[in-house]
């Protein structure tokens, strides 16, 4: 019997990411954006549906009468009513370790671009204050090493040791907290004496506002804040607070806590300056990345029909 695959969200991938074989018979069915509205009349005939973002709750996943798996083209599986689905024996996979060096790497080209003010130097060039100076090297803004410095990585997991593999080779010195065991006192102590954090773990109930400004405050005046794991982890309008008044010297960021952000967001009022850096949500997004994310999904429907199921949440 042919299975029928829906993908619901096909866009949150490009299209030179090839979508490899499925070992038996289906019809696949891309979709490259699903509307809460419509997620009902697009799933209720899937054996399998493949999803990145698109929330599916028991509200639309019961009129899915035929539905055996749910495959998601990503970790995080919070977007999946996972209760409902145990209880009517829906199995659901995600991805596991397929972006920890593209997301190490994302962090790393954040960390020099900010140490040695690539921003600033740029717009200087454009201002012509090079020819201004007439000296054959402009030194109108500071530019520090990574060398020698110590970076706090805030999680453990795959892509927090891979950051802590890469900075080490820049010579930094690396310290771990892990929010899993978190006490106040602890967590105070351990941002007080880092020139760089790096953000590593999951958003959640533990985790939300995890820094606020009061936290901010306890960080050294030199310090690089870099969050490419969920924005709801620091406060953006205390750390777009922070930046503007000087009080760490600088952030990457690649989260918001809504994406895409409300055009009236914190962080579009300091895009220009040269010590903050925002990416679209893309630390993750290397081309051998999604090319493999999209692999190991397949791997993941084979294996299921296979007999041999992995990565089951």
């Amino acid at each position: 019997m042919k299975k029928t695959i829906v993908f619901l969200d096909r866009s949150t991938f490009p299209s030179t990411v090839n979508i490899s074989k499925i070992k038996f018979k289906h019809n696949w069915i891309n979709y490259k954006f699903t509307a809460p509205n419509q997620v009902v009349n697009r799933i209720k005939n899937a054996n399998i549906i493949v999803t990145n973002k698109i929330e599916l709750n028991e509200d639309n996943l019961s009129v899915a009468k035929k539905l055996e798996l749910i495959a998601i083209t990503a970790t995080g599986t919070n977007i999946i009513d996972l209760e409902y689905c145990k209880a009517r024996n829906i199995s659901v996979c995600n991805l596991r370790n397929y972006a920890s060096i593209s997301v190490a790497e994302h962090v790393l080209t954040l960390m020099l671009t900010l140490s040695k003010n690539i921003k600033g130097l740029e717009r200087d060039i454009n201002n012509k204050i090079w020819q201004k100076k007439k000296v054959f090297a402009l030194l109108s803004r500071e530019i520090n090493d990574l060398n020698g410095k110590t970076l706090g990585i805030i999680g453990r997991g795959s892509i927090g040791l891979k950051v802590g593999k890469l900075a080490r080779a820049f010579g930094m010195k690396i310290n771990y907290f892990s929010v899993s065991k978190y006490k106040k006192n602890e967590f105070k102590k351990f941002i007080s004496s880092l020139d760089y954090i790096s953000i590593h773990c999951p958003l959640n109930r533990n985790t939300e506002n995890l820094i606020t400004i009061k936290e901010i405050k306890l960080m050294k005046k030199n310090l690089i804040l870099i969050n490419t794991a969920r924005g709801g982890i620091v406060n953006e309008v205390d750390l777009t607070k922070a930046l503007k008044q000087k009080i760490i010297a600088g952030a990457g960021i690649d989260v918001t806590t809504s994406e895409p952000p409300n055009p009236s967001h914190a962080y579009y009022s300091i895009l220009n300056k040269s010590n903050f850096i925002w990416t679209p949500h893309t630390a993750w997004a290397s081309q051998e990345t999604l090319q493999g994310a999209i692999n190991q999904l397949i791997d993941n429907i084979n294996y299921f029909y296979a007999g041999k199921k992995r990565n089951i949440v």
